[in-house]
């Protein structure tokens, strides 16, 4: 088996693995409460309250032309990972439907934080590898591609028009409660994705950048890079010393950097992620995201063949 199989291979796994968490906190937490939820998931749910037609099965036929749509507008490369992705999701909200019936939570506010942690844990995973489950990301990025909208306003909206129209189905307060679950499966998603580790970045301004430098590779075990930059106000050439660190080193770096030189001028903020040595190995990017940047440059690309042939 290639290396490419292997890859391929290893995400159609964790795809698989995370829809069945996906699937079976859906089911465990979310519909004994007659929670809701966004996207294509969220209108399968709505679907299932008003019809009883089972929500795998919903999905899947809602799913249909979004797959058609990948493949007219993306292409057959998006199309297989988001057929896969549909079908198994499908598959594993239907398998563990008898966790519905069990009510392993009374309270609903608990249940639809739970909800949002074991659903954030699978579609986590899922994007982490760079898979997808159909609904609305392939959807967001055509419509990223051919009108211009950020993805995250025009999926923002359709899921603002699923939850209101949810409320005449199950009413305000299951609503208002699956709020909670949004929140803690976006934070949870959100880490899945870019890893635990809390990572910062550090810009350091200083005259001293050789002992600054040093004092990084040997105390702190870490690389820098140095970038050149100039003062605003005197127009003197001053190095910023730039370099990822972990949380657990920022304390050090402070003390080391006032110890060499007590002028420099530091900066500290988050990185949502560092990959590399030292740090994490690469992830592919999520379908939506990384796909987006290459059609957008392909989009580009065109465009501008366009003009010169019609010059």
């Amino acid at each position: 088996m290639t290396r490419n199989m292997k890859g391929i291979a290893y995400q159609y796994m964790m795809v698989a693995i995370g829809s069945a968490i996906f699937g079976a906190g859906l089911n465990a937490f979310i519909l004994p409460h007659k929670l809701v939820s966004t996207g294509v998931s969220g209108i399968s749910l709505f679907l299932y309250y008003l019809t009883d037609v089972s929500v795998g099965a919903m999905n899947l036929i809602l799913n249909i032309p979004i797959m058609w749509a990948t493949w007219r507008f993306l292409g057959k490369a998006q199309m297989w990972p988001t057929i896969y992705g549909t079908l198994i999701s499908s598959w594993f909200i239907n398998y563990f439907d008898f966790l519905q019936y069990m009510h392993l939570l009374k309270d609903p506010i608990i249940s639809s934080m739970i909800a949002g942690l074991v659903t954030g844990v699978g579609l986590g995973i899922v994007y982490r590898v760079g898979g997808n489950t159909g609904g609305l990301d392939p959807i967001g990025l055509i419509i990223r591609k051919y009108y211009g909208i950020q993805i995250g306003s025009a999926l923002f909206g359709v899921s603002a028009l699923v939850l209101v129209a949810s409320i005449f189905v199950v009413g305000l307060e299951p609503v208002a409660v699956t709020l909670i679950s949004l929140y803690v499966y976006t934070l949870v998603t959100n880490k899945i994705v870019t890893g635990f580790n809390q990572r910062k970045v550090a810009f350091i301004i200083t005259t001293k950048t050789n002992a600054i430098c040093e004092m990084i590779l040997n105390d702190l075990g870490r690389g820098a890079t140095i970038l050149n930059s100039v003062g605003a106000y005197t127009r003197a050439p001053r190095d910023t010393v730039m370099i990822a660190i972990s949380l657990m080193q920022v304390n050090r770096l402070k003390e080391a950097v006032d110890k060499v030189d007590p002028s420099a001028f530091m900066l500290i903020t988050d990185a949502a992620e560092v990959i590399g040595q030292g740090f994490t190995k690469p992830i592919n990017p999520t379908n939506v995201e990384g796909k987006l940047a290459e059609e957008y440059e392909k989009s580009l690309h065109d465009t501008r063949d366009s003009e010169m042939s019609s010059k």
